[in-house]
């Protein structure tokens, strides 16, 4: 009878040997996961910061190439009176001066941009219509090259404001 109990014992001290041995190998294979997580964690912090300080940089430069350029910068102002309460003042007191692009400078802008760009492809018919027009192609060749009738051509030449 004590020699069962005693097999019983050694099998259920064997068993407890290995559930700690899984135990363990599990905790392990936690904290190797925590510090993958901990390293991916530092990997992106780092990440961003690298990527703030470059957003930082080309502010700056965009700030002084404004600055630098012919471009006025016009304060903005704000009469502050008398009874005002504390958290107006402090408000006024931390605002930046806002650039100001005067109307003349963003037009020639973007005409030069609208320059640059090219011309899009007619889609419709209509804009077909309208660019074989401007090349100086007749209301017939027109009326060939797209394959539709004459009348419909002359229709949206005829309509073409609208």
């Amino acid at each position: 009878m004590t020699s069962i109990i005693l097999v019983i014992l050694f099998l259920l001290q064997l068993i407890s040997f290995y559930l700690i041995a899984l135990l363990y190998a599990k905790f392990n294979k936690f904290k190797d996961v925590e510090k993958k997580q901990e390293q991916v964690l530092a990997e992106i912090d780092d990440a961003f910061a690298a990527y703030i300080a470059e957003m930082k940089d080309e502010n700056n430069r965009l700030i002084h190439e404004l600055n630098s350029s012919d471009r006025a910068i016009v304060p903005t102002t704000h009469d502050i009176t008398e009874n005002q309460t504390s958290k107006k003042e402090f408000t006024r007191s931390i605002e930046m001066p806002k650039p100001y692009v005067s109307k003349q400078i963003a037009a020639n802008s973007y005409l030069k941009t609208a320059a640059t760009t090219e011309k899009k492809e007619p889609v419709t018919i209509k804009e077909k219509v309208l660019y074989y027009d401007e090349e100086g192609k007749g209301k017939d060749e027109i009326a060939k090259l797209l394959q539709i009738g004459k009348t419909e051509v002359e229709l949206f030449l005829k309509f073409k404001d609208k």
